[in-house]
């Protein structure tokens, strides 16, 4: 995970907090990353200090919804 966040400009916790999913996202296609959900779970819970295998349904649904919306970009929510 760290090396996909280095490949699309990440290396801190700060760098991440400053993007947002839709951000990260486009990103990630234009470096040839496929933007698979689970990399957004780990993102989440990672900034929460919890394993991506503790995501709750409801957060994975809001995420989904973050990804798929053709609004303004949306930030995380921690």
């Amino acid at each position: 995970m760290v090396k996909i966040m280095n490949l699309i400009g990440i290396h801190s916790r700060e760098d991440l907090m400053a993007s947002d999913y839709k951000t990260i996202k486009k990103k990630l296609i234009v470096a040839g990353v496929t933007p698979h959900l689970n990399i957004f779970y780990s993102i989440e819970m990672g900034l929460q200090d919890k394993s991506w295998q503790e995501i709750t349904s409801i957060q994975k649904h809001d995420i989904q919804n973050i990804l798929l919306s053709d609004g303004k970009n949306h930030q995380k929510h921690t």
